[in-house]
């Protein structure tokens, strides 16, 4: 009767250290996401090459008020930087999303920064 106690106890030791495994091995895999979820990297680097033209072009504006050249000024090295990183050969895709929004954010700004001029 004892030995019979003590299999019990050694199958149910087994079956709780196994049983973790056991779950992960049942539970589906995350997929990965689709590529139209993942942003392109080529039509960033140029979305970039575009912003930092239009940076470059507007500092050279004599008509562009003192407060706006220097928010002109503060977004020139973010949008180099920006570059720099897109125009490497290989960008993880959390990197690549993390640069896709600060693309996104520097055509929010250039955008506000060209607006008053375009009125």
């Amino acid at each position: 009767m004892k030995t019979r106690g003590w299999t019990v106890l050694v199958v149910a030791l087994v079956v709780a250290a196994l049983a973790p495994a056991m779950v992960a091995a049942q539970m589906p895999s995350v997929p990965s996401l689709p590529s139209s979820i993942i942003p392109d990297k080529a039509a960033l680097l140029e979305q970039g090459k575009k912003i930092l033209a239009d940076l470059l072009t507007m500092k050279q504006d004599p008509k562009l008020p003192a407060a706006e050249r220097a928010k002109v000024d503060a977004l020139i090295p973010q949008a180099r930087t920006v570059n720099t990183e897109l125009a490497k050969p290989q960008v993880e895709t959390s990197k690549l999303t993390q640069l896709a929004g600060q693309v996104t954010d520097l055509q929010k700004q250039v955008a506000a920064i060209k607006a008053p001029a375009l009125r």
